[in-house]
């Protein structure tokens, strides 16, 4: 079977095809470096139904990628292998469907286990994801206590699913150091009105400041 990895860092991906190689020898591994390589890869190579993706190319958004790659291989099984894990990073891979994700740092079994599962058909989620996808099924449940979360991340995870929109708009600002003035101007709401959302996220968030918020939004992957 021909699988497709995707990544700019070229030591980082030709290092990894040679250690999969030794792990899954039935498999021939491409590489890519940019979305118009694996593009034209895929098109040059009908029997290549897996892709390995990095979700930061270059400049390129490694989902972005995939949305593309889909157009031509609708049915690309996917696997996700990036150094990021925060929580907002790994919601956004999941819910672009991906059947798999792994974290670069995990070990070469681990990562070898992750695409022979991929490939089978089968579903492959590190420790990190799993945490992420239990978080969204029982966000509430986290949030109140009434089911133990596995570490901080995932219960700040858990908080954060309880947000409205607006609230996490307001997150995402204040994160990003924009004064309730600012906010509301930028807005065009009134400066009552992000008051009471900030309120709201540092309830819900369960933190009691700038400092806090700003590391939750670091934590979270918003940065």
């Amino acid at each position: 079977m021909k699988v497709l990895l995707i990544d700019d860092h070229n030591m980082i991906r030709e290092s990894l095809v040679l250690a999969l190689k030794k792990e899954c020898p039935d498999f021939d591994f491409l590489q890519a470096s940019t979305g118009d390589e694996a593009k034209e890869i895929l098109v040059k190579n009908d029997d290549c139904k897996m892709i390995v993706l990095d979700l930061q190319v270059g400049k390129e958004n490694g989902l972005f990628i995939l949305s593309e790659l889909r157009v031509v291989r609708p049915e690309i099984k996917t696997l996700v292998c990036s150094a990021f894990s925060e929580p907002l990073t790994v919601e956004n891979a999941i819910s672009a469907k991906v059947q798999g994700y792994i974290t670069k740092t995990s070990d070469l079994s681990e990562i070898a286990l992750a695409v022979k599962m991929v490939a089978s058909g089968k579903e492959y989620f590190c420790t990190e994801a799993l945490n992420v996808m239990k978080a969204n099924v029982n966000a509430s449940k986290i949030a109140s206590g009434l089911l133990d979360s596995p570490d901080r991340t995932t219960r700040l995870f858990a908080n954060y699913k309880k947000l409205s929109p607006k609230e996490k708009e307001c997150f995402g600002l204040l994160a990003q150091g924009f004064s309730v003035s600012e906010i509301a101007q930028k807005l065009g709401k009134s400066i009552k009105t992000v008051e009471n959302q900030r309120t709201a996220v540092y309830e819900k968030m369960e933190i009691h400041g700038m400092g806090d918020l700003v590391e939750g939004a670091r934590i979270l992957g918003y940065y």
